[in-house]
């Protein structure tokens, strides 16, 4: 439930580590029933090599968002995995909801979420969660899908969205949606509505009825009016870390799990591949 108190951003990433949503195009349809994709983990809060306190130590040092994004880039660029920028997650729409409920994040578990009280920016906001799906350009053209173009991933102030048909009754491309993420208010912009047929199912199910799609961005730096900069660019870079390794040979399994590793060792990182779901 949400709670009128912050959840510190580092606390918040684990939580979405916990939830479920380079070579060839894999479509949504060739995924179903298939198991293509494995996450990659953060693998310091499970090892037991690290108390709380160690932890957040770690996360102080000055390289560590430095090392993050090291880590992400050579993920993306290397050879050796073939790793993808995707999430499924939410992220809270701001203003009282005057939508249908089977459009927000939680409905099919009877969930209470719609209009709880947040600060937002210091600000007490009505806030309601949606279901989004978080891509980067080289998981956009992986999954066949066309819906943003180049500029969208570069961020000039506003957050490109694609919203399912469900919303199309309530919002025309080019509206204004201003939105909580990580913590963090942004100005979400309508950019397009995306297929009635699309089932995304590889992580968890992503309806196009009600979940949005939002792009990964690597130049949130330059947004001037952050509440907590430093805590939200080092939960959204964690959050990046967070991706997929794709390999359709689950015998690949250990040698792409040892790569990763291997990568997460040379920035003092730890981070793994998890077998399963």
């Amino acid at each position: 439930m949400y709670k009128l108190k912050k959840i510190p951003l580092l606390l918040s990433v684990l939580l979405l580590s916990l939830q479920g949503c380079s070579g060839s195009k894999v479509t949504a349809s060739d995924m179903q029933g298939e198991k293509f994709f494995y996450q990659v983990s953060d693998a310091s809060y499970s090892t037991g090599k690290y108390t709380l306190d160690e932890l957040a130590e770690r996360r102080e040092n000055p390289l560590f968002i430095d090392n993050l994004q090291k880590f992400n880039a050579e993920l993306n660029s290397t050879d050796t995995v073939d790793f993808y920028n995707m999430k499924h997650t939410y992220i809270d729409f701001i203003g009282k909801w005057n939508k249908p409920e089977d459009l927000t994040y939680g409905y099919k578990e009877k969930l209470d979420l719609i209009d709880k009280k947040m600060l937002v920016n210091e600000k007490l906001e009505y806030i309601t969660p949606v279901d989004a799906f978080i891509l980067n350009q080289k998981t956009m053209q992986k999954l066949g899908l066309d819906y943003l173009s180049d500029q969208d991933f570069i961020y000039n102030g506003e957050f490109p969205m694609v919203l399912g048909y469900g919303f199309k009754e309530y919002y025309n491309i080019g509206d204004t949606i201003p939105i909580r993420y990580s913590g963090e208010r942004f100005n979400g912009k309508v950019v397009g509505f995306y297929d009635k047929d699309l089932v995304l199912d590889e992580f968890s199910h992503c309806d196009s009825y009600s979940t949005v799609i939002i792009p990964y961005m690597d130049n949130l730096e330059s947004k001037d009016d952050y509440e907590d900069k430093e805590s939200f660019l080092n939960a959204y870079k964690s959050l990046k870390n967070l991706g997929y390794i794709y390999f359709p040979n689950t015998g690949d399994y250990e040698k792409n799990k040892d790569a990763v590793e291997k990568i997460a060792q040379k920035y003092n990182l730890d981070y793994t591949v998890l077998r399963g779901y």
